[in-house]
């Protein structure tokens, strides 16, 4: 069976699912991926939002 792959949404690159992590705006239903090397700089991006609380998902160290 092929592995399924996610485009990181901030690098561009393709990578296994098991390697990338969510993040989703409250209220729709589209997920970003992003994969590992690319979270801290998502992360720290996010923290400095003012709507940050809108985003749910691994990166931000919530639950789902």
């Amino acid at each position: 069976a092929m592995t399924e792959r996610k485009m990181c949404t901030y690098c561009g690159k393709w990578f296994s699912l098991a390697l990338m992590k969510p993040l989703h705006e409250q209220g729709k239903d589209y997920v970003n991926w992003y994969c590992e090397r690319c979270k801290p700089a998502v992360k720290s991006n996010l923290l400095k939002l003012p709507y940050s609380s809108l985003f749910k998902g691994e990166i931000k160290g919530q639950d789902k």
